[in-house]
């Protein structure tokens, strides 16, 4: 399977492309939308999204809301047009715009930052709730939370039984205690003019063990989550499972014992994946995001058009978008995971797949295939 973006931040629109899908899955385009719309509101979001009404346009790929096959491509029409009226030549801190103008030389910053926007990030959360769906029908269910913003921290959540919670929540966060001062962690910053990073935590329940590989460097799980959540706007960092890592190895390492003749574990700080592969345990990934680039107070830089050096225009932006950041993360995770999992079960009509995927189960030590093959 393959999935790709497209689109200006202030072009007519921006555009999201799986491939390799497969035939028969019934599509929810409501589901999409609602994606979008928690992806538009988060606490801390800029007047940008005020403006924009992002709502799902299927243009290929969908019969009768049954996906063909064929690539799917969704639009996400741009209502807001580009706040930049003139050429702009100083760069912010953080952002693209020097180091996009030293390798694409195109004397306006303002170019940069219609790719560089995290407004592409839309099409992505279309894209990816549609894997969210395809992946419910295998009973793989995916959430995310905010679990700091700024200096306001909490632990993560333990599951995914939280999951309707976190939709009361103007920043995404399971905890009431924790969001409640992120909400005022947010209101300071914004009377300061400044901006907050933080993190999220996605968590994947369901996914079958023995889903990845280590066949080539890239088909491992945790090296294909990497790769791509470090392509999510601001996010700079990630961690699979437990981040502590001062405890020593009998603490860390998840002891296995044994259940009604099933495997079991004690903990889940590998979270999920070990040498690359799905252990059958909650996938948890925890991503770091750094605070936006733009602020209304600006910061030191310089005029490239003289030399001179000055303060950053403010080019509007949001305070926070750690909450956007989390869905934006939810619906990457979809997507590999069901990259990983069509690879494994194939990726013909639905109906095959869903069956293979149920007759899946963990092998039995003496099933006759050692014997056979000398293993």
């Amino acid at each position: 399977m393959k999935f790709t973006v497209a689109g200006d931040s202030h072009g007519s629109g921006v555009f999201g492309v799986i491939e390799e899908l497969p035939s028969g899955v019934s599509l929810s385009i409501e589901k999409i939308d609602r994606q979008l719309q928690r992806r538009q509101k988060g606490y801390g979001r800029g007047q940008r999204m005020k403006g924009e009404e992002d709502r799902a346009i299927v243009k290929s790929g969908l019969w009768k809301d049954l996906t063909t096959g064929a690539p799917l491509l969704i639009e996400i029409e741009n209502k807001v047009s580009s706040a930049e009226k003139s050429v702009r030549s100083i760069p912010r801190p953080g952002h693209s715009d020097y180091a996009a103008w030293t390798r694409y030389k195109l004397n306006d910053l303002a170019i940069y930052a219609e790719r560089s926007s995290a407004r592409w990030t839309a099409a992505l959360t279309a894209i990816g709730s549609v894997a969210s769906q395809i992946l419910q029908e295998l009973g793989i269910s995916l959430c995310s939370s905010v679990i700091a913003i700024g200096k306001v921290s909490c632990e993560r959540p333990t599951g995914t039984e939280w999951i309707s919670r976190d939709r009361g929540s103007p920043v995404f966060c399971h905890d009431e205690i924790a969001y409640r001062e992120m909400l005022k962690e947010i209101d300071t910053a914004s009377e300061l003019g400044e901006t907050l990073g933080g993190k999220f935590v996605v968590i994947a329940d369901g996914i079958p063990a023995g889903t990845g590989g280590y066949g080539s460097l890239y088909e491992r799980l945790d090296s294909r989550i990497g790769k791509h959540f470090m392509a999510i706007p601001s996010v700079k960092g990630i961690f699979i499972g437990n981040p502590d890592v001062s405890l020593r190895g009998g603490e860390y390492h998840d002891k296995l014992y044994i259940k009604d003749g099933i495997v079991f574990r004690q903990s889940n700080n590998a979270g999920g994946i070990e040498g690359g592969i799905s252990n059958g345990e909650r996938i948890v990934v925890e991503a770091s995001v750094k605070p936006i680039p733009s602020l209304r107070r600006g910061i030191s830089s310089v005029d490239l058009s003289d030399l001179n050096e000055t303060k950053t225009p403010y080019v509007r932006s949001d305070t926070t978008a750690v909450p956007a950041a989390a869905v934006v993360g939810e619906s990457m995770l979809a997507l590999l995971l069901l990259d990983a999992i069509l690879e494994r079960f194939g990726n013909g009509d639905f109906c095959t797949i869903k069956r293979r995927v149920k007759d899946e189960s963990i092998p039995h030590w003496n099933d006759g295939f050692g014997e056979e093959h000398d293993r």
